[in-house]
């Protein structure tokens, strides 16, 4: 029998994280930031002291996590993958000083929801465009996600099924806000980069993202959100 090539054996032997270029400690810290931010979220609605006082999380509540978790973690890595995909070296990071921002905004009264950021490094990144491209990337997913919330709340829609409904507007609503909010062409922020790379691309993203918010009936909530 022919033996298999050194590279090929130690292809096989690694695990499923190795080959998505993840590590637990990555996947660690994204988990933290998903459970900062959403006791952030559930804190600025009220909804901390529903939940001690009656002792359990009500299933909508339950519902919005989740869909947050995968919103979350698909932007955070959406700009991983597409670095790794230029040849840079990427990794998601909490950082301390986001927290502390963070945890200063709630008290002033004007939330950011900042944790960490995916930090990323090689030649790719002298590229501007390269650069504008990974910004992207992140709010790009979360236009994805938005129209697939949209379809499942459409559907819910026709066929009345008021969980999918629910499930399809969250959905909407999350992904928009992250989008947007992340479009703002302010400090290290990803619009700031895009705007940088390419006004059209950033004007027709950010476009995209409040038509499906609107048609996905989450732009009211979102623009509340801020007023």
């Amino acid at each position: 029998m022919t033996q298999k090539p050194d590279w090929e054996q130690d292809f096989t032997k690694k695990t499923i994280l190795d080959r998505l270029h993840l590590s637990v400690q990555e996947i660690s810290e994204l988990g933290i930031g998903w459970i900062i931010t959403s006791v952030v979220i559930l804190f600025l609605y009220g909804l901390i002291g529903e939940i001690l006082q009656t002792g359990r999380i009500p299933d909508t509540i339950l519902i919005f996590l989740f869909i947050w978790g995968i919103s979350f973690f698909a932007h955070e890595l959406s700009h991983k993958f597409i670095a790794i995909r230029y040849g840079a070296r990427a990794y998601y990071k909490l950082s301390k000083e986001a927290l502390i921002f963070t945890l200063v905004s709630v008290i002033i009264g004007f939330p950011i929801l900042a944790t960490g950021a995916v930090f990323w490094w090689g030649e790719a990144t002298a590229s501007p465009g390269i650069r504008g491209r990974v910004s992207a990337s992140g709010p790009i997913i979360n236009f994805v996600l938005a129209g697939i919330f949209l379809f499942l709340e459409g559907i819910g829609i026709l066929i009345e099924i008021p969980i999918l409904i629910l499930i399809g507007a969250v959905g909407v609503w999350l992904n928009v806000f992250i989008g947007v909010f992340n479009l703002l062409p302010i400090g290290v922020l990803d619009g700031a980069k895009v705007l940088a790379w390419d006004p059209k691309i950033w004007i027709s993203l950010i476009g995209s993202l409040l038509v499906i918010g609107f048609f996905g009936e989450g732009f009211i909530p979102f623009l509340g959100s801020f007023l």
